[in-house]
């Protein structure tokens, strides 16, 4: 397999993940849908979060036309979410605090578990 064609797949399921959320996000929904109404909605957050979604929607885009220059996204990815999973999901596990947005959680540790593998095989290994 192509490793080139490993970085798009990565930046196929963000498309796929993104185009949805930043809908919700900037249709006017807020961030209850994309959180599970764990997370209270603010307009600063909305657009914090949804700028910074939008933003990877757009290089992953980009990234399937030129997805070596653009992986440096998917490690951006790999390691906010780990932080977030670890700060901000962890803690209220480990309470069992009710609500936690299980929906975003769950997604979030596919990425984090599965876009390292991509990343190595699809760029660094590829490194002639």
């Amino acid at each position: 397999m192509n490793p080139a064609n490993l970085l798009k797949m990565a930046y196929a399921a963000n498309i796929l993940i993104l185009v949805p959320v930043c809908w919700s996000l900037f249709a006017g929904r807020g961030v209850q849908p994309v959180f599970n109404g764990a997370v209270n909605e603010s307009a600063g957050l909305r657009l914090m979060v949804g700028s910074l979604w939008a933003a990877i929607l757009v290089a992953s885009v980009a990234g399937l036309f030129y997805p070596r220059f653009f992986a440096p996204v998917l490690l951006i990815q790999i390691f906010y979410k780990a932080l977030w999973l670890g700060l901000f999901i962890a803690p209220l596990l480990m309470v069992k605090a009710q609500p936690w947005p299980s929906g975003i959680a769950i997604c979030f540790a596919l990425i984090v578990l599965t876009y390292p593998f991509l990343f190595w095989f699809g760029f660094i290994k590829a490194i002639p």
